[in-house]
């Protein structure tokens, strides 16, 4: 009984070496993340216009048509909560900031916390960029925490594959015309009512962040741009109307409360078939448009 308890013991510590030495090997692998964190700790200096939000910006706003002194810190189901962190943990280093440029989205005041939507994410945050909105003895500082993650970045070793990409500006790769999808009937239903939440007290909770982090680009001479993205027709066909309307009228509070400039092209019709990755993300095509659309509305107001 005496060796089978050794024979455990020892499996069980090799076991946990292999994990501890996955998990070393994990958290030094290159992601977006990590990038973004590297760069802002390097060029935070040289920014004067920083683009934030969530995957609509990501892949929306092309910082090279903007300007070289643009940086793209936006990244997929980027939350309020993740955007005034990052504000809060680089703005320090960005003694040049003249301008933010943050989405609103169909999803923004209604969407729920990261940690309910993609544990996985709160992951790379905490790992790739070390914002201390979870302790360094949170789950979260542990890439084992997000198992499947761990291991297909570990497969990802083996066999080439790309995981979340960004250019040198932190503009999101891989939404081009040759790789989108396809079925839109079906799938931009299925996006909006993915997208659809049932009516809770998280609108006002992400005003209230929002206008914190409008009221703290004040007191440092930093302007705020809010900027909707377009969608296809099918995913607006699906949408909620309340939750639309909640949208809009809150984000309207927003810049009549502080004389916000806000660039709204949910719905225009300057945007065509090729202008799309998905029912409701532009492709590579869309965000050039998108982003010399935004540098003629800044110019003009």
């Amino acid at each position: 009984m005496n060796r089978f308890l050794k024979n455990i013991l020892l499996f069980s510590c090799i076991v946990c070496l292999l994990f501890l030495a996955g998990e070393i090997v994990v958290r030094n692998l290159p992601s977006s993340y990590s990038y973004k964190d590297r760069w802002m700790r390097q060029n935070g200096d040289k920014v004067s216009t920083l683009i934030l939000g969530s995957s609509h910006t990501y892949y929306g706003v092309k910082p090279d048509v903007l300007g070289d002194s643009t940086f793209n810190l936006a990244n997929i189901y980027q939350t309020p909560e993740y955007d005034r962190a990052l504000l809060d943990e680089y703005l320090p280093l960005m003694s040049n900031l003249k301008k933010i440029i943050i989405s609103v989205s169909y999803f923004t005041f209604r969407e729920q916390h990261l940690e309910d939507v993609d544990p996985a994410l709160c992951v790379e945050y905490k790992v790739g960029m070390k914002l201390p909105l979870h302790s360094d003895f949170s789950k979260y500082n542990l890439c084992l925490y997000s198992f499947e993650d761990y291991i297909g970045r570990l497969r990802g070793l083996l066999v080439t594959q790309e995981w979340n990409i960004c250019d040198s500006l932190g503009f999101g790769l891989g939404f081009d015309l040759n790789n989108r999808s396809i079925g839109w009937e079906e799938y931009g239903k299925k996006r909006a009512e993915g997208l659809t939440r049932k009516a809770s007290g998280r609108p006002e909770e992400v005003l209230q962040l929002l206008e914190q982090t409008v009221e703290l680009c004040n007191r440092n001479g930093i302007e705020c741009i809010l900027v909707t993205t377009p969608v296809w027709k099918t995913f607006r066909e699906n949408t909620d109307k309340e939750q639309y309307v909640e949208m809009q009228v809150l984000t309207h509070r927003l810049v009549s409360k502080y004389g916000l400039k806000y660039l709204d092209l949910y719905d225009s019709e300057l945007f065509t078939d090729e202008d799309f990755h998905d029912p409701d993300h532009l492709s590579d095509v869309g965000a050039e448009k998108f982003t010399r659309i935004l540098v003629e509305f800044l110019s003009m107001q």
